[in-house]
């Protein structure tokens, strides 16, 4: 079916299908359209079982709203609904495209230290590995610990604004040296792992951070030293030689000062908790491995694909696991939803966000930022796209502030749930076939209950109306 694209600015409007009743009853082509601008909000739901042509649908959608401007985010887990006019990044390992985790909103109310730290930690108990209580402490003291030392105080909101770094940024600063500029930017996830690796040596050796520091550098130096002496062959080398072997004994004279400072200026028991307040050594192990677990793809390194001014982007997550999927996802939701929330009340939709096998990234969770979405993104201009096998692995907050609900066809299994969480009658799924008829909801304002209706999406098999 040919598609019929009526560009009126932010509002959306789609031609799904024909009116299946005025066809084969009254033979006229009736037109079913998705208007926005008389939905109750610019959220769907497209539905349907392996081969009942999903994707296809998808890709129909998409290029709706992409050729009507609106802006258009794709998180694609089968990197197959690539769009002309979209730009596409694939993330994985090799690629090491990311987005920084450590990053903090710094709106004074509804940013800030705790709350990011909150939602890091949500977003981890959100995979399939929930942290133990003890895992959760520690975190949370690491990363109050790193935004700290970094400049962010979360009493006060002017700390919160900073720069973003990239990597590249992040090693031309740390090999000058230059450490009172690199804390004009956000910390990274790598900053949270070397101070946690900090923090496990402190705990190995009942000391503090600021010993610990001098140990490395006493490392260092032996190791520069050591191959010195490995390539001793010219005088010139013999005064590199003499030069680090000075500096090593400076620095272990350095260590050996900063543990006596620190036995010495104990004075009411406080600093060594300060060490033990993360627990145990095999606990902040424990997050640690978790930690590099997350930080393996790449997805939370500070640098963004060079999306540039496109109004499409497509994320390509095919190659991250269940879990880096969930966290990346929810963490970009959150942005874009921000920003969104940022510039202001919409008359109708300008943003759509479509999530492939969306069940994967929703719960039932009041806080889940898919629910949060479905719930408050109208008012934004944020129309959020869901597509999956079933409408029953979602949740009450998204089924029932949804605009657009298209069952495209139904495993016989999921039924009698489907019809229960939509109201349905089970007559509509009988009457549903794949790739020729389809069943649609449009939720149209000032209505209490739409039905459903059956709309003819293969107009290419319909005989000739005289």
């Amino acid at each position: 079916m040919a598609d019929i694209i009526l560009l009126l600015g932010s509002v959306l409007k789609h031609v799904f299908g024909l009116n299946e009743y005025q066809y084969r009853q009254k033979k006229t082509r009736q037109p079913i359209i998705i208007d926005t601008k008389n939905l109750i909000n610019g959220h769907l739901l497209l539905t349907g079982m392996s081969g009942t042509g999903k994707s296809f649908q998808a890709q129909r959608l998409l290029a709706s709203a992409l050729q009507q401007n609106l802006d258009v985010d794709i998180f694609d887990v089968h990197n197959e609904l690539e769009q002309p006019g979209a730009v596409s990044a694939l993330y994985s390992e090799s690629t090491q495209l990311g987005y920084n985790l450590l990053a903090i909103n710094s709106d004074p109310h509804s940013g800030g230290v705790r709350r990011r730290i909150n939602e890091i930690i949500s977003m981890v108990n959100a995979t399939s590995r929930k942290l133990g209580s003890k895992q959760e402490t520690a975190l949370r003291n690491l990363l109050t610990d790193v935004y700290r030392v970094n400049g962010c105080d979360d009493n006060e909101p002017k700390t919160w604004r900073k720069q973003e770094i990239t990597s590249q940024i992040r090693q031309d600063l740390i090999a000058s040296h230059n450490h009172l500029e690199l804390r004009q930017y956000y910390p990274i996830i790598d900053d949270l792992l070397s101070y946690a690796d900090r923090k496990l040596t402190a705990l190995y050796l009942g000391t503090n951070i600021k010993a610990v520091l001098a140990l490395e550098r006493v490392n260092q130096l032996a190791g520069t030293l050591n191959r010195a002496l490995q390539k001793h062959q010219k005088s010139t080398q013999d005064e590199q030689v003499e030069k680090t072997e000075k500096a090593l004994e400076t620095a272990k004279s350095k260590v050996k000062n900063e543990f006596e400072a620190y036995v010495d200026n104990i004075e009411s028991g406080r600093e060594i908790n300060d060490v033990m307040k993360y627990n145990s050594k095999d606990v902040l192990q424990s997050v640690i491995e978790r930690l590099n677990i997350l930080n393996a793809a790449g997805i939370f390194r500070p640098n963004p694909p060079p999306f540039g001014n496109a109004n499409g982007r497509c994320h390509q997550i095919k190659h991250l696991s269940d879990d880096q999927q969930s966290m990346f996802v929810t963490m970009r939701l959150e942005a874009i939803f921000r920003q969104c929330r940022d510039s202001g009340v919409k008359p109708d939709i300008q943003h759509v966000v479509f999530l492939d096998e969306a069940h994967k990234f929703i719960t039932e969770d009041r806080d889940n930022i898919v629910n949060i979405i479905a719930k408050e993104g109208r008012k934004f201009g944020l129309g959020l796209w869901c597509a999956s096998q079933s409408p029953t692995h979602f949740s009450e907050d998204f089924l029932t502030n949804c605009g657009t609900t298209i069952l495209l066809g139904l495993h016989s299994s999921y039924w009698e749930m489907a019809c229960r969480k939509l109201r349905i009658d089970p007559a509509v799924l009988k009457f549903i076939r794949p790739r020729q008829v389809a069943s649609i909801k449009l939720q149209l304002n000032g209505s209490m209950e739409s039905k459903f209706q059956n709309a003819i999406i293969n107009e290419t098999e319909l005989p000739a109306i005289a």
